[in-house]
Order: C-alpha cells, then sequence, then structure tokens
C-alpha cells in the first residue's frame, strides 16, 4: 500500500513589490488617481494640445483636483459633473467633457473614471415628454407603486447618489417582473400621479431612464469601492502602464483593464490575481517532487525534471481555473486567462516588462496563423528545458504564452468533473 504526495518546494524568493516613490507634484486625494494606465486612449493629439492650452499647470486644473478629491460627491458622478459645471461656470456639455479630459490628462482620473463620467455629462439633455406605453395590469401596477414607495426615501435623499439609487429600483422592479423595464416610463408617471416623488424628482428619474443608467456596466461608485480595496490590500504597488492591457485593440471596444472591472469585483479581480500569484511562485520553486509513502519502509522521493516541473504547474493553473469556474464565486461570470493576467497585473503580480514580454510575441496574436504554427513557434522560441531555467520574466512569459494559445483554441476551462486529473 503506498500513498502518493505532490510536494512544491517553495524558494525563499518572494515578489517584491515595492513601490517607487510618486513623485510629490502628482500627489492628491483622488481616489482614481492613474495607477495602471500610460496615455489615455481617449486624447488623440490634436485634444492634446487643446486640452494642455486650457489645464496643464492653471487654477482650473486646480479647482478639478479639489472637485475629484471631494469625498462628499466624489463616489458619484452625477455629483462630480454638476461641480465641474458650477465651479468653472460651463454651460455646455463639451466643455465639460474637456474638463475631464484636463483631469485624465494630469493623471487625476484613469480612462475607466474619465468615461463614465462623460456619460454621465449627457443625462443634463432634456428629454422629450412623450406618452407612455402601459402593458400592465391595475394589479401589476399597485405591485410596481409598491417597490417604487420602498425606494422613495433614498431618491428624496439627497446626500445619495441618484444615479446608483436608480440602478437599485430597476432592479428590484425587474426582479419582480421584465414587464416592469418595459413600462419603466410609465411607472415613473405612476409615481409622479401618486405622490410618491415630486416633479422634479420625475424630470431627473426620466433622464436617467432615457439615457438607461440602469445598463450602465459600472458606476463612478462601484469602481471607487472596487479601487479603495484594491489599494488597501496591495499599498505598495508602483505606477505602471502596458499598452496590451490599456489599449483597445483586437475589434473589441473596450480595453482588457475596463472588461475586467465592469465584469468582477475587488474581490473576483484578487482571486483571480491569486491564480497567477500561485502559479508564478511555483515556477520559481526550487523543486516539484513526489513522494511515495510506503507503510513498511522509507519513502520515495522523485524529482520531476525542469519540462515535467514546467507541464505540472501548466495543468495545476487550469484544474484552478476550471474550479473557479465551477463554483460560485464570480457570480456565473466565466473567467479566461486573459482576466487572469489583466487581475494579476492590476494588482501588481504581473510587472509591466513582463506583459511587454509578452505582447511582442507577435506569433501568439497573430490572427492568421493556425494552433498549430502557434504551438510550433512556442516550441521553436521557448521549448525545451531552457525555457524553464530562464531568469524571470521568460519562464512566466512562456507560461502565458500558452495560456494564450489555449484560450483561443477553446472557451474558458469549465470541467464538471470535480476530479480533475492532474496527472
Amino acid at each position: 500500500m503506498k500513498k502518493i504526495i505532490l510536494i512544491a518546494l517553495v524558494s525563499t524568493l518572494t515578489f517584491n513589490l515595492v513601490a517607487q516613490a510618486v513623485p510629490p507634484s502628482e500627489l492628491n486625494d483622488s481616489p482614481y488617481r492613474n495607477m495602471r494606465e500610460g496615455n489615455s486612449r481617449l486624447i488623440n493629439s490634436s485634444k492634446e494640445t487643446e486640452i494642455s492650452k486650457l489645464y496643464k499647470n492653471t487654477k482650473s486644473i486646480e479647482v478639478l483636483r479639489k472637485i475629484i478629491s471631494d469625498k462628499s460627491i466624489n463616489r458619484c458622478a452625477t455629483k462630480v459633473v454638476l461641480a465641474i459645471k458650477d465651479k468653472l461656470n460651463f454651460s455646455h456639455r463639451n466643455d465639460v467633457e474637456l474638463a475631464i479630459l484636463g483631469l485624465r490628462q494630469d493623471n487625476s482620473i484613469d480612462d475607466i473614471t474619465a468615461n463614465i463620467l462623460t456619460a454621465a455629462t449627457s443625462l443634463n439633455i432634456l428629454i422629450p415628454n412623450l406618452i407612455a406605453k402601459n402593458d400592465l395590469t391595475s394589479d401589476e401596477e399597485d405591485k410596481a407603486l409598491e417597490i417604487f414607495n420602498t425606494e422613495a426615501k433614498h431618491i428624496k435623499n439627497k446626500t445619495l447618489c441618484i444615479e446608483d439609487v436608480y440602478r437599485d429600483l430597476v432592479g428590484k422592479l425587474a426582479t419582480d417582473s421584465s414587464k416592469f423595464v418595459k413600462n419603466l416610463k410609465h411607472i415613473n408617471k405612476l409615481a409622479l400621479d401618486n405622490n410618491v416623488i415630486n416633479n422634479n424628482d420625475f424630470k431627473i428619474l426620466e433622464k436617467l431612464r432615457a439615457k438607461k443608467v440602469y445598463e450602465w456596466p459600472i458606476t463612478l461608485s462601484e469602481y471607487s469601492q472596487s479601487l479603495d480595496n484594491i489599494a488597501i490590500n496591495f499599498p505598495m504597488r508602483t505606477r505602471e502602464s502596458a499598452e496590451l492591457i490599456t489599449d483597445v485593440k483586437f475589434r473589441v471596444k473596450k480595453s482588457l483593464r475596463q472588461s475586467l472591472y465592469e465584469k468582477y469585483n475587488s474581490i473576483q479581480i484578487m482571486l483571480l490575481a491569486n491564480i497567477a500569484r500561485d502559479m508564478k511562485k511555483r515556477l520559481e520553486s526550487r523543486d516539484i517532487t513526489i513522494n511515495i509513502n510506503y507503510v513498511d519502509q522509507n519513502s520515495e522521493i522523485i524529482n520531476l525534471s525542469p519540462m515535467e516541473k514546467f507541464r505540472f504547474i501548466l495543468k495545476l493553473l487550469r484544474k484552478e481555473l476550471a474550479t473557479v469556474n465551477n463554483g460560485s464565486l464570480l457570480g456565473g461570470k466565466a473567467a479566461n486567462y486573459m482576466d487572469i493576467i489583466t487581475a494579476s497585473y492590476e494588482v501588481g503580480y504581473i510587472s509591466s516588462n513582463e506583459i511587454t514580454a509578452m505582447a511582442s510575441l507577435q506569433e501568439i496574436w497573430n490572427p492568421t496563423k493556425t494552433t498549430k504554427e502557434k504551438v510550433m513557434y512556442w516550441t521553436k522560441t521557448f521549448g525545451g528545458i531552457a525555457s524553464v531555467l530562464l531568469p524571470p520574466p521568460f519562464g512566466f512569459v512562456a507560461v502565458m504564452a500558452i495560456m494564450l494559445i489555449d484560450q483561443q483554441v477553446a472557451a474558458a476551462p469549465i470541467d464538471h468533473d470535480s476530479d480533475f486529473n492532474l496527472m
């Protein structure tokens, strides 16, 4: 009778995530201060010149910094936009949008924040008072009003963020009946007619409804909460930029970083990042062994070769991703390898140098190459024992390259067999 145990003897090397000091001129209290992005994809060369003239080293940028650092309003996009209009005496939406980009150029905010604020500038546009359709029965109207009444006190509470309040209201209505979402205008009017809300609140809710704020992938309060949690758990991150993570490429309209925050909360992001952290630690381990424990004789220890170690670590990664996707921690949103890589970069487990090295593997990204050609390219570039023995980041980049090939071959790993076979 014997028992086989896998043991990873991890080296004493730990991740050095000590941050470089941020220049004093760039310090401010903005929770959205740019830490992970380079140049903004929202600012082209012509806009850059215009924005610099308006805001670089001006009193206006000082006003904007105070606004975005004001804790009483900076968790609410509509309040920030209103403050920009009031403090800088703006009447045109374009001026407000340029001010937002001024904050982005100043690195007081990042692109995700700028996108949310820009979306909020459209909420001041007047909505025509069209006749609302009504597909609800009398009982359904009563139920909708009952739900509306539970949220009325929050709508009237001006210390709260109205877009978050309205999203909560629509969420509760949608949970009760899908018909309610199709009749939101009528329900808003019902609330007005029954004195649940006043005329001013009705106009505000109508703007939020018309612009479908309830479909926004993320609000400023949600984003700030995620940023705060990550900052608390990873206070020593250095400022970095990686174009692969923050640029919009591959026929999509969002960067990998924006998609990450729209898809997952901070706890889920850290969970995904920890998968890469553990993989990186295993790659840096001194040895991986198989211990065979006999009943009446000494244990036998078998050392895996460098390539066996490499393959085992990769298969363990696949198992861990499948386990996460099979569970409930991600809320049914299946993660893929790029989600893991992006999350790891966000918290600082993967450096911009490693991301740059991976991005330079053009053959891996080339859509005209077949899977076989990509695998052959990987074998030629990283194949053999040498790839494992190369110093970081190259050993880790090799694993990430395989992850990318895997992701292009199939969907995110989901294995419903709880006895996932590692060997």
